[in-house]
């Protein structure tokens, strides 16, 4: 149990930074500041000196997840008193069912089908890796008490460094190979999605398809007294977002059930995926175009387009290609190609082309003009902007990526 009458130091001022700030100043507590690359204009920041001279001072650290603590950092050696924003619910949740959500694709998505069928019947709040945090708020037992189940999104490096949350449900959407430059191989990324288990409480269900445990059950231990699986086959079709949607919604049907079984998924009208998560953004002229810039994986970019039963369809790739990536070769059948960026190349490195074509461009601008050619042939019925690396080479975030897609479509493309 955290002691709030201690010292904290918060390691990283960011947004899960800024909001242990609040709540620790709610709470009337004795606490300091530090990030490796900020300037930051706080009477509570300190430096990294004064840090190293009076760490032993400081009985908790508060760390932004995404921060790797390997042998090298100085905080290695105080491992046990690492905390993340996420820990501190623990001292406020009292009637509240907490679900935790995780999974390398459709998080998100997953979460917000979640909320959507249960804020019918119940008062439900998604926070976490979703992007949104309730710690600032000036009385948080009392913003609490007027919520009846917490949707948590909880990313591996979450998962990763948690301690003391707890949770009722748990559910894991899917595992592919992801952030392998902090989790250094895929065996520590796959433990660190199971690691969800950890934090049920005794007798609380875990939630996975059976293709997942199948895959991964030699790799990880699996409380299997606790687990219930979705058996239910997907057969791939040519609509790729109700693909994607068919395979959140069986995912989250027995988590429904368990929670309330009054409830009928069948009866709800679940909503479009999340902005620039397989969003449909084109569909005239029997073509329909997809804008994915939150794929910043390769691995699922390749993976989604080969869900679409289709040979006329094409995938634009481009940004800053992962770690994990660079050492895998993907196969990509019966489509065109389009990538663009400083990093062209390696993308079409990773690929083994088989019936498939492909074009390199500088900028997406100049993929666009091509892409604004070729569509008037009416040769393709898809077009799929899964970008497959991150967005910063020319982008703030996917945001910024997928909203200047948008832009270039709509005037490329009538």
């Amino acid at each position: 149990m955290i002691k709030l009458n201690k010292k904290f130091l918060i390691y990283g001022y960011g947004v899960s930074g800024k909001s242990v700030e609040k709540y620790l100043i709610n709470n009337n507590c004795n606490f300091n500041i530090y990030d490796d690359f900020k300037k930051i204009i706080n009477k509570r920041v300190i430096s990294k000196k004064y840090l190293e001279n009076k760490i032993n001072q400081y009985s908790y650290f508060v760390v932004s997840p995404s921060i790797k603590i390997e042998k090298n950092h100085f905080l290695y050696k105080h491992k046990n008193k690492i905390l993340i924003d996420l820990d501190f619910l623990s001292l406020e949740i009292s009637s509240q069912k907490i679900l935790g959500i995780t999974g390398t694709e459709g998080k998100s998505s997953t979460c917000s089908y979640i909320n959507q069928i249960l804020s019918k019947k119940y008062k439900t709040k998604i926070i976490g890796n979703f992007g949104n945090t309730i710690l600032d708020k000036t009385n948080l037992n009392k913003y609490l008490s007027k919520i009846d189940i917490l949707i948590i999104e909880l990313s591996s490096y979450q998962l990763d460094k948690l301690k003391f949350l707890k949770l009722h449900y748990a559910l894991i959407t899917n595992i592919f190979s992801d952030h392998l430059d902090y989790h250094r191989n895929i065996k520590n990324y796959i433990s660190s999605k199971f690691r969800i288990q950890d934090f049920l409480y005794k007798n609380s269900p875990l939630f996975l398809s059976n293709n997942l445990f199948l895959k991964h059950r030699s790799h990880v231990k699996i409380d299997k007294n606790r687990l219930i699986l979705n058996d239910k086959k997907i057969i791939h079709k040519k609509e790729l977002p109700n693909h994607i949607r068919e395979l959140n919604l069986y995912s989250i049907k027995n988590l429904i059930y368990f929670i309330d079984s009054r409830i009928k998924i069948k009866n709800i009208n679940v909503s479009d995926d999340l902005s620039h998560r397989i969003q449909l953004i084109y569909n005239k002229n029997s073509l329909k175009i997809y804008n994915d810039s939150k794929c910043t994986n390769l691995n699922n970019a390749v993976y989604k387009n080969n869900l679409i039963n289709s040979s006329k369809k094409i995938l634009i790739l481009g940004g800053i290609l992962k770690k994990q990536d660079k050492n895998l070769k993907f196969n990509i059948k019966n489509t065109l190609v389009l990538t663009f960026g400083s990093q062209r190349d390696l993308f079409i490195n990773q690929l083994n082309l088989i019936d498939s074509n492909y074009f390199k461009f500088n900028r997406l601008i100049e993929l666009i003009n091509f892409l604004k050619l070729i569509v008037k042939l009416r040769k393709y019925e898809y077009i799929l902007f899964s970008p497959g690396g991150e967005s910063f080479d020319s982008f703030k975030n996917y945001i910024d990526r997928g909203n200047y897609f948008n832009r270039l479509i709509n005037k490329a493309i009538p």
